[in-house]
């Protein structure tokens, strides 16, 4: 990661439970700096929608960069109303259009590449991805009043009832709870970004029309989260997931666990929320980041050793 994206600091957009849909969650304008940068080597296509290199020159779209590029350039339409922003959601919307995955009851978004981090063989289909595609389909039917947008949202809420095994990523873990998997990897990874913003896009469909049924999802992830927040936390940092147990980075420390934390208590009004917020946020000094600096070095090297005396 560049130096500078260390300095980027993202701050909370809509988050009420209004039907009437604003900017992002998180307002994501400030990390814009990532696409002019071009830190994905990938730039944009001729429509000015981000592309992604996959390491080998060969440029593909990310529905997940397409969705969080197009809130940053949504929020500006919301406030400016400039046609410019209006063509680039526009494309940003015929990109998904084109590459969506439809069915007579479902649409998803296939990932065909090789996730080597969770060992995820193509084709499949992660919560994030879909749930940022639900976000963005809401509010893009919100400024259009368009109702095939509302349809796709139908289809794209309905991909959350498709089991891991058949496919999806919805799991249900040894406690009963509801989880909706970024990455849908053999052994569950459960991680802890992928989930919320999962979540973010049924609370926007929830908000948009008044399903009752998403409704009863989302309080059900909200109890996922209540009773399994304490697991992401190494009591002086965040992990990731539940699987790897590796610490964050700075940035999604900052701009990501932060915030995610803080929008969640907002919705809720739980304490517990509230509690690993402040925490998280208190973590971010000089001297603690120093430390986990040392342990991004030293945590892997001692997993490796209990690893081989098993």
């Amino acid at each position: 990661m560049k130096e500078e994206n260390k300095k980027i600091s993202l701050k909370l957009g809509d988050v009420s439970w209004s039907n009437k849909l604003g900017i992002y969650y998180i307002d994501m304008r400030p990390s814009i700096i990532h696409y002019t940068d071009n830190i994905y080597d990938g730039g944009f296509d001729e429509n000015g929608v981000p592309m992604i290199n996959d390491g080998t020159g060969n440029l593909y779209y990310s529905p997940v960069n397409i969705c969080q590029y197009a809130f940053m350039i949504q929020a500006n339409f919301f406030e400016y109303k400039n046609e410019k922003d209006s063509q680039t959601l526009a494309a940003c919307m015929m990109v998904l259009e084109n590459t969506k995955t439809e069915t007579e009851t479902s649409v998803c978004w296939i990932q065909n590449n090789y996730n080597k981090r969770y060992d995820i063989q193509p084709p499949w289909v992660g919560a994030m991805d879909q749930g940022q595609a639900l976000s963005f389909y809401a509010r893009y039917y919100q400024i259009t009043k368009e109702e095939h947008f509302l349809n796709q949202c139908k289809k794209i809420a309905a991909y959350f009832e498709v089991d891991i095994q058949d496919g999806g990523f919805k799991r249900i873990d040894d406690n009963g709870n509801l989880w909706f998997e970024e990455y849908p990897s053999k052994e569950p990874s459960y991680v802890l970004n992928g989930f919320v913003y999962a979540l973010y896009g049924l609370i926007d469909f929830y908000r948009v029309n008044n399903d009752q049924k998403i409704k009863k999802i989302i309080d059900q992830c909200f109890i996922t989260l209540k009773e399994s927040i304490h697991l992401y936390d190494s009591g002086y940092w965040s992990y990731y997931d539940q699987l790897k147990k590796e610490l964050v980075r700075y940035y999604y420390q900052k701009n990501v666990h932060v915030p995610q934390l803080e929008s969640i208590y907002l919705l809720t009004n739980e304490k517990i929320f509230l509690k690993y917020y402040k925490k998280w946020k208190k973590t971010m000094n000089p001297i603690n980041y120093a430390f986990v600096q040392i342990m991004y070095r030293v945590l892997p090297r001692f997993r490796n050793i209990v690893k081989s005396l098993k």
